[in-house]
């Protein structure tokens, strides 16, 4: 799978090249961080080809999430790889 590189507008100062807002003073602003003053930045991505299968796996269940006070891991009932596809099925939204 090759990667791919497309130019994409900075999201960090929205193209402008500057960046204003967390602590700089009124009226005042600094070169972007995120893009080094262009506002650009090249993103590098691999394109989607199909869901992968992720081998080894034999139990799957819900994610409580990733926030450690709520609890991290999974939840409820497990399922098998075949309920999960059936369950989840990879949409076409191209």
């Amino acid at each position: 799978m090759a990667k791919k590189t497309v130019k994409q507008q900075c999201d960090d100062c929205h193209g402008t090249g500057l960046y204003s807002g967390f602590c700089e003073a009124k009226n005042e602003a600094v070169v972007c961080h995120g893009c080094d003053g262009q506002g650009w930045i090249n993103h590098v991505y691999t394109e989607f080809e199909g869901r992968k299968r992720k081998r080894g796996i034999k139990s799957i269940r819900i994610s409580k999430g990733s926030f450690i006070a709520t609890g991290i891991g999974g939840q409820g009932v497990s399922m098998t790889y075949a309920e999960f596809k059936k369950k989840h099925p990879e949409k076409n939204t191209s």
